[in-house]
């Protein structure tokens, strides 16, 4: 139990005990976010330091080619560095009002400089076929992070430790674009595929998730007007394909 909650509510079913330990993660993970924010901002300045400094040192004449070889090296990570803090602080930026637009692309792109390294970890290729000439969908772009960053996550986790890792955007049916995001995991049996998105159901073992992702994923889908669908074979590999509906 978290915190020993649900311990000291005596009555409540064992449902009502897992949603209490729940928001009490959710809170402690709120607070880290913040922390996190906070970090990413200290990071800024001394990484905006490193990339004027090594610009400033590449106008120089006279460097040998291994000098410059190494510093352009420096200057190229110190910007992969900022561009991912910059990916961090709009993620924990509040969601507006509605009528925003969004460039799935983009969003792909930002997710993919967080989770790359851990697919690297895992020996994961991951391959890009993306339409650049796509329109821009009618939703916030956090809410289409959450999203892209659950499936891709549980693509990563599904394949373990080797695979390939497919993404692709395209125009989709109806004034849609839709967006497909394949492993060469395992695959999922037919009579688990229908449970996917019900809440706290998780093929994962203890500790390792909460059975919410999916079904988060499906609500954030449903309330911009987006659809999910699954195809999966065992031995093969998954397929989550989504559509969004196009801004106007």
């Amino acid at each position: 139990m978290v915190n020993g909650l649900a311990k000291v509510l005596p009555g409540k079913t064992a449902d009502e005990e897992e949603m209490l330990e729940l928001l009490a993660f959710n809170e402690k993970m709120a607070e880290l976010g913040k922390m996190a924010a906070g970090v990413v901002h200290e990071l800024n300045t001394p990484l905006s330091v490193i990339v004027s400094a090594t610009q400033m040192i590449l106008r120089e004449e006279g460097l040998s080619d291994f000098v410059r070889e190494m510093v352009d090296r420096i200057n190229l990570e110190a910007n992969r560095l900022a561009e991912l803090t910059k990916g961090v602080l709009t993620f924990t930026r509040r969601e507006g009002g509605g009528g925003e637009e969004t460039d799935v692309n983009q969003v792909m792109r930002e997710v993919l400089a967080f989770l790359r390294y851990e697919a690297q970890k895992r020996s994961i290729a991951i391959l890009e076929d993306l339409d650049f000439r796509l329109p821009y969908i009618a939703a916030e772009a956090n809410r289409i992070k959450q999203i892209f960053i659950n499936l891709v996550m549980n693509a990563i986790q599904a394949m373990g430790h080797s695979g390939k890792l497919f993404l692709r955007s395209s125009r989709g049916p109806e004034s849609t674009v839709m967006v497909q995001i394949t492993d060469t995991g395992m695959g999922i049996p037919a009579e688990i595929v229908e449970h996917l998105f019900t809440p706290f159901f998780t093929t994962k073992g203890p500790g390792e998730g909460t059975g919410l992702g999916l079904y988060v994923t499906k609500r954030l889908l449903d309330a911009i007007g987006g659809t999910i669908a699954v195809q999966s074979a065992v031995g093969e590999g998954t397929t989550f394909t989504l559509t969004f509906p196009v801004a106007e």
